[in-house]
């Protein structure tokens, strides 16, 4: 392949999106030592890219040199890979973004009297020459994949492709608080945070005030070369998205399930279906740590996992073990500092202190809840009585043509229905012999699909909404919203009022009246981040109601209090046969598993 082929093989690797060029260009930023940090987006950031830093910028020289392939200033030796603590070191990332792109590289020293642009096209080098401009580097990515139209076709919309720009930036900017970081979109500022050497500040600025009073400081671990430092909110602040995990680790956000488990270990377990939130900082001398497993570094390779493990846990568990001790509420945070007019260049920040080893004060008691605070009882998710069957009730609630007559009802053992019941295992179980060998049925996967039926059958047309009394309020995160922006028509289809209150708001009017919901707003937080994770094109679907219909029905199969059914779960199996699909629920999990007598004989022979 000749050398331009070769680089837009090679972008695959570093350019997935416009995130992917955000992430390289802010990383090149921060090694270049800046104090601040401004990214602009046009169109999703496919039309325009545009990053300026006040870091050291470069000589003419090395302006020349920086989009050759693996040109880097960052290592000289074999041995610098495991000294490094640069955000880079590759040199791919300049030659990758080029190659696929318009770029032009504006960039002075401080010390220099002018500085130097050059211009790529598609990564064709097209004029180098001297030009004025403020000392840093200052980058514009125009049209990006404007010459792979295969890659272009993978943009999702401007709005989602914006939001996961715009979550990029939030990354750097929580891992490096002592720098300035702004985001404008479509000529417009989203966020500009001031440099600030408390992270609390950072996280007030770009979560809110009232998350940022509830985090609790992560007692200091300092052990075998491993430092952990954060915050993390208390067991009661649970959240059942992981959309509040945030992991650094010299600087750089990762994922890692391992690091995820210690958390959880460290509160001692945690509830099913429930997700800490955490923002946790690993220091880590770089010769215990590889961080070249990954083409974008979102996953690296411990060393001695063992000792980051025990550290991590010994934070999260003493810090809860201190405030279980402590007698005092917590302190109010401070007000943050206003951020920097935009025409004033940021001061050098001092480097963030470490957290004070002393114990964290308390969050305040909670106060005795009142009756309107009470947990809701385990029908609270139940839709009306006409689609919750009874124990005694022998048919379910089905359009003309699939209901049964009640004087036709199927009995025990008769050839139309060839079951016995035998008894229940514990929690949620009953197990049925047929003329095959045993069936195990599961009582809340059964509910679940029959639920999800019956409301996808009643939605033939649209779904009456039922006013609620009292707007309920869902803070989004930018992807959420981007998702909540594209789907808008559908919630209205699935009988859900709701409108976007600011940018990054979702108001909540109405919702289904097949819904009895009292935790309205962690309902639509639920079901709008299971839509955003996997970024759900409901408008490829062949009903885009069933998508809504399978999170209404697990809400509700998982809130009913399955004991009646466990007691007499014959006409549970009855409805469950006459599903359309009776075998698994909507997302594909079994209701039933047969045990037939000649896999029970194939398992005792092979003993």
């Amino acid at each position: 392949m000749d050398d331009t082929l070769a680089s837009r093989v090679a972008a695959g690797e570093v350019v997935e999106r416009p995130a992917s060029v955000i992430k390289e260009l802010v990383e090149n930023s921060i090694d270049a030592g800046a104090r601040s940090v401004r990214v602009e987006i046009i169109r999703g950031g496919s039309a325009l890219i545009k990053v300026d830093d006040d870091g050291d910028g470069m000589s003419r020289a090395d302006l020349a040199l920086c989009a050759k392939n693996h040109a880097t200033s960052k290592i000289e030796k074999f041995e610098d890979l495991y000294e490094r603590r640069s955000m880079g070191f590759r040199g791919e990332a300049i030659p990758s973004i080029a190659s696929v792109s318009h770029m032009t590289i504006s960039t002075r020293r401080p010390r220099d009297i002018e500085g130097s642009c050059i211009i790529f096209h598609g990564g064709e080098e097209e004029e180098l020459r001297a030009a004025g401009c403020s000392p840093g580097t200052h980058i514009e990515v125009r049209e990006l994949f404007y010459n792979t139209p295969a890659r272009r076709q993978f943009l999702k919309s401007a709005e989602t492709e914006a939001a996961h720009a715009e979550h990029q930036v939030r990354l750097h900017a929580l891992a490096f608080p002592n720098m300035r970081f702004a985001f404008v979109q479509e000529g417009g500022v989203v966020f500009d945070v001031a440099s600030t050497p408390d992270l609390r500040h950072r996280i007030a600025e770009l979560f809110g005030q009232e998350l940022a009073e509830k985090l609790l400081r992560l007692r200091p671990v300092h052990a075998n070369g491993v430092r952990v430092t954060g915050y993390i909110l208390p067991l009661n602040e649970a959240r059942r998205n992981k959309r509040l995990q945030y992991i650094f680790l010299n600087g750089r956000p990762i994922e890692d399930k391992n690091i995820l488990r210690a958390i959880r270990d460290g509160f001692g377990g945690f509830p099913t279906g429930l997700h800490p939130g955490f923002f946790l900082y690993l220091d880590i001398e770089p010769a215990l740590v590889d961080v070249n497993v990954h083409p974008a570094k979102r996953e690296v390779r411990f060393r001695r996992l063992s000792d980051v493990i025990s550290a991590v846990i010994d934070s999260v568990a003493g810090t809860l073990a201190d405030r279980a001790r402590a007698e005092h509420p917590s302190a109010p945070l401070p007000s943050p500092a206003a951020p920097p007019s935009p025409a004033q260049p940021l001061p050098h920040a001092a480097p963030v202190p470490p957290p004070s080893s002393a114990a964290p004060p308390a969050a305040p008691p909670r106060p005795a809840e009142s009756p309107e605070q009470e947990p809701p009882p385990p029908d609270a998710f139940l839709p009306p009585l006409r689609l919750v069957i009874e124990p005694e009730q022998q048919e379910l609630e089905l359009p003309p043509g699939r209901r049964t007559p009640r004087s036709a009802a199927k009995e025990e053992g008769s050839p139309d229905f060839p079951f016995h019941f035998w008894g229940i295992l514990p929690d949620r179980f009953a197990v049925f012999q047929n003329s095959e060998g045993l069936v195990v049925l599961s009582v809340t996967s059964a509910r679940e699909r029959i639920i999800f039926e019956s409301l996808v059958a009643q939605n033939k047309h649209p779904v009456m909404t039922q006013q609620l009394l009292t707007p309920a309020f869902v803070e989004l995160d930018a992807r959420d919203a981007a998702v909540v922006k594209e789907l808008l028509p559908l919630f209205a289809r699935a009988g859900f009022r709701v409108t976007l209150f600011g940018a990054k708001t979702l108001r909540v009017e109405g919702i289904p009246s097949l819904l009895n919901l009292r935790e309205i707003d962690s309902f639509v937080a639920d079901m709008i981040a299971s839509f955003s994770a996997g970024e759900v094109r409901l408008k490829r679907s062949r009903n885009p109601f069933e998508l809504f219909a399978g999170r209404m029905a697990t809400a509700c199969a998982r809130r009913e209090n399955i004991s009646a059914w466990l007691e007499n779960p014959l006409p549970l199996l009855r409805n469950l046969l006459r599903c359309d699909i009776p075998y698994c629920t909507p997302s594909g999990k079994p209701t039933m598993i047969p045990l037939p007598i000649s896999e029970l004989k194939r398992r005792f022979r092979a003993l």
